[in-house]
């Protein structure tokens, strides 16, 4: 699906929210004198329900295009390496973090180097018996970083 076709199913998705909302406050005026009257408490509820999944389902819609876009443009940025001046670190200005010995729970939030050799945010899924653990991350910044648990050695 192209990006532009994907911007009007996100726009038709966004009426139907629109229209959904304004019969949701009809159905409140409704219940506002009647509020016992179970057929309504079932239609609010339901739709309650549908609104809030119309609304997961935008929002992962426009993640994902979102994200894409941002591929293509950092995808964009790679093949430009040339025009990219990169410095290297002074050792003597880094200072070394600490060498204790640190334990990890699943949920734990941390830091990760990624096959890309970048640094991210993630958070722990899942522990083996050895040194290492499947880590998700906490902020992608591309559509391939989604629902993807990096093994890593923590």
């Amino acid at each position: 699906m192209g990006s532009e076709e994907e911007r009007v199913l996100e726009n038709q998705l966004e009426i139907q929210l629109q229209e959904q909302r304004d019969s949701l406050a009809a159905i409140k005026e409704a219940l506002a004198s009647d509020p016992a009257n179970p057929e309504l408490l079932t239609v609010y509820d339901e739709l309650v329900q549908v609104i809030k999944d119309a609304e997961e389902g935008l929002f992962h819609l426009k993640r994902a295009r979102l994200l894409r876009e941002a591929d293509l443009v950092l995808n964009g940025c790679n093949h430009k390496s040339e025009d990219v001046k990169v410095e290297s670190l002074d050792p003597a200005d880094v200072e070394p973090e600490p060498l204790e010995e640190q334990s990890y729970l699943i949920g734990s939030k941390c830091r990760f180097r990624h096959s890309d050799g970048r640094w991210y945010n993630g958070q722990i899924v899942e522990l083996d018996d050895s040194d290492s653990a499947k880590i998700s991350f906490l902020n992608p910044i591309s559509e391939n970083m989604l629902n993807y648990p990096q093994d890593t050695w923590v």
